[in-house]
């Protein structure tokens, strides 16, 4: 269990953390991973288990739309053709290929 910063009740692991294995579908699709990243903020990242390319890391700071890739040169990338939304249950991805091939 965490502890919260003000000695509150602390929040467990299954709430933050999540690990998820989804198969691309080519279409739009919806990740229900049961972390609230809308209402609490978080990261998602990407990485095809079938595939060399790289990792793809999305956080709402930045938004659904700029990805940080850290085998990149250019780290930084936005693009309207990734992630599509922060969801209260998960997160919604777009048909590119970088994160649903």
């Amino acid at each position: 269990m965490m502890s919260a910063a003000t000695g509150g009740a602390g929040l467990d692991i299954d709430e933050v953390f999540s690990t998820y294995l989804y198969d691309g579908n080519g279409s739009t699709q919806t990740i229900t991973n049961d972390i609230d990243l809308d209402g609490e903020g978080g990261m998602v990242w990407i990485k095809s288990r079938t595939s060399t390319t790289t990792a793809f890391i999305f956080d709402t700071e930045r938004g659904a739309t700029t990805s940080v890739t850290p085998s990149d040169s250019n780290p930084e990338e936005s693009s309207g053709t990734t992630l599509t939304s922060f969801n209260s249950d998960g997160f919604s991805n777009s048909s590119s290929a970088k994160v649903n091939g």
